[in-house]
């Protein structure tokens, strides 16, 4: 008895590392290798998957990421509307981005519930955009437009962000196509009542 009792001592150890190791390795197994994936990717890269087609890294610029550098690895996801337009996750931070214009940056709370990760980026926002032209009484040119956000935790919330498109400096000739502009951020009650009123 004493000496069933010694082996089992004995062999208790040995069978919990050897679990702890089988746990270890399958976990290891399981995790995706994390990947840089910029954001400036031309059209035939977007839709890739580099966890699976490898062959296509080098030619997009994608390429594993640094241990030290996990947290900092840019996540992006596409909106449907306006195109090109996305929303990239840089650690903490949240901006938003339009062709040919500077990002501007927002606050978590204004994306709830928006996930960013290697796969969702390949499926893009399904969002909608509302976009008013008009001139009011001063004959002040206003472009507005409204996103309106799903989220991916719960369909049922809506982010809704609101932007004016300022007036491009210069004419064509002084004006470079590469001249990026800053858009702005307006409180979307504003638009609202800006519509109401020169809007017909």
């Amino acid at each position: 008895m004493v000496l069933y009792i010694t082996s089992m001592r004995i062999c208790f150890p040995f069978a919990a590392i050897a679990l702890i190791l089988f746990a270890c390795s399958s976990s290891s197994d399981s995790k995706r290798e994390v990947l840089y994936i910029p954001t400036d990717m031309p059209d035939v890269c977007q839709n890739v998957d580099f966890s699976i087609d490898k062959d296509m890294r080098k030619e997009c610029g994608v390429k594993p990421a640094r241990y030290q550098a996990y947290r900092n690895v840019p996540m992006q996801r596409h909106l449907i509307n306006p195109n090109q337009a996305s929303l990239v996750k840089t650690g903490d931070k949240i901006e938003i981005r339009f062709p040919n214009t500077f990002p501007v940056s927002l606050d978590t709370s204004q994306v709830s519930g928006v996930a960013f990760s290697d796969s969702k980026r390949l499926a893009k926002i399904e969002n909608t955009m509302d976009y008013k032209e008009f001139y009011t009484e001063s004959k002040e040119r206003f472009k507005l437009f409204k996103l309106t956000i799903p989220s991916d935790a719960n369909p049922g919330v809506e982010n809704k962000l609101c932007f004016r498109v300022p007036e491009l400096k210069g004419n064509e000739r002084t004006r470079s196509a590469a001249m990026s502009v800053q858009m702005e951020m307006l409180p979307c009650d504003t638009l609202e009542v800006l519509v109401q009123k020169y809007v017909k």
